[in-house]
């Protein structure tokens, strides 16, 4: 009696695990037919169970089943199941954990699993030629997921959401390509400025800026960035300390010693910032703002020797006024061939005339101060 039951039981479980292979081949016709919905219902219980789902014919059929249908150009069919794109795609990524590589379904799979990826890369790029940006996103989200070892999706994602301004997703994605070992200089670059001056989050700005110069050490714009970072954040000093290192790097930029002494005079460190300024139009004799920015000094300078000269008593002006504005008119004097080199450049340079026309006047040499103010009105500079 007890041999009978054995056989009984052998019998129910080959019976159990014939009619779940049954089920697979009914997917398949139904998927034959094009009945989806019928193909699904038989292939789910199929692949719970212990018999079949170890099979890789099982998850082939189901690779097949969702993969029709998220190709499919019927909105309906499409509307069966959602998420049809990523059980097709995990299906096919079964079959290759279960086959031996050159059987039948091992092959198979190898031909349709990229169909797949190339399907959705393919609507992603046909939207955004389309300017639908929205749906390009999402088709290149979709890729990133399907292949998440593949920057590819991450990197037309992060475009996409730029062409959007939806900023934090687009760091994110850039965030995703990251971690996958990739630094690309334009990514990092983007990052950057979104978090600068898109988000307001200069903090997470200045980290970006930092894994830059790691990743590229030899990349003085990274440190350039970083120094303009500081600044926003009202840390002169680090901004001094980088821009020194930044200069260190790049020996040869005038623009470095330039903003060197821009923060300098930030800093009311006059001496200082004249000495950056000087090294700077050494290198670059024609740096504006270095021509500007020491002229500016020098009619300054004039002015507090002009002050002290006004503000002397009678007595002591007569003794010492005169030399004191002889000195101020020096001062100013150092200022011209700077200002005048500016417009060499640039005729209609707003900076140089307004500064040429309050020297002249400074000097008392009123014919050229009316040349100025003459020039700044026709270019609309000045108007009543």
């Amino acid at each position: 009696m007890k041999r009978v039951m054995m056989l009984m039981l052998g019998t129910m479980a080959v019976f159990a695990s014939y009619a779940q292979q049954k089920n697979v081949n009914k997917a398949n016709t139904a998927f034959t037919k094009g009945d989806y919905a019928e193909a699904i219902s038989f292939i789910e219980p199929a692949i719970l169970d212990e018999k079949t789902k170890e099979k890789g014919r099982t998850w082939y059929v189901r690779g097949q089943i969702y993969g029709s249908i998220t190709m499919s150009e019927d909105e309906s069919v499409r509307a069966i199941d959602a998420n049809s794109l990523y059980k097709s795609y995990d299906s096919y990524k079964k079959v290759l954990e279960l086959e031996k590589e050159g059987s039948t379904y091992y092959g198979m799979t190898l031909i349709n699993q990229p169909q797949l990826s190339g399907y959705v890369m393919s609507k992603g790029i046909l939207a955004y030629e389309g300017d639908d940006f929205e749906s390009a996103l999402n088709a290149f989200d979709q890729f990133s997921k399907l292949i998440p070892e593949d920057t590819t999706g991450f990197l037309y994602a992060a475009q996409m959401a730029q062409q959007l301004e939806r900023y934090e997703d687009a760091i994110s994605y850039y965030e995703s390509v990251f971690d996958l070992g990739y630094f690309p200089k334009n990514g990092l670059s983007l990052v950057i400025y979104f978090q600068l001056s898109k988000l307001e989050n200069p903090e997470k700005a200045l980290e970006f800026a930092k894994l830059a110069q790691q990743k590229y050490p030899d990349e003085s714009d990274y440190k350039k960035t970083e120094v303009d970072i500081l600044i926003k954040m009202d840390k002169l000093g680090d901004a001094i300390a980088e821009l020194k290192n930044a200069i260190s790097m790049e020996p040869e930029n005038a623009m470095l010693y330039s903003n060197l002494g821009l923060l300098y005079d930030s800093q009311d460190n006059s001496e200082a910032a004249v000495e950056q300024y000087v090294k700077a139009l050494e290198l670059d004799p024609s740096d504006r703002f270095s021509l500007i920015n020491l002229a500016v000094f020098y009619i300054g300078q004039g002015d507090k020797l002009n002050k002290k000269a006004i503000d002397m008593d009678v007595k002591t002006y007569n003794k010492d006024g005169a030399k004191l504005e002889a000195e101020a008119k020096l001062e100013w004097q150092k200022a011209l061939p700077l200002l005048e080199k500016v417009r060499e450049a640039n005729n209609e340079d707003e900076l140089a005339l307004q500064n040429l026309h309050a020297v002249y006047f400074k000097l008392k040499d009123y014919e050229n101060a009316a040349k100025m103010e003459k020039t700044r009105r026709d270019l609309g500079y000045i108007v009543d």
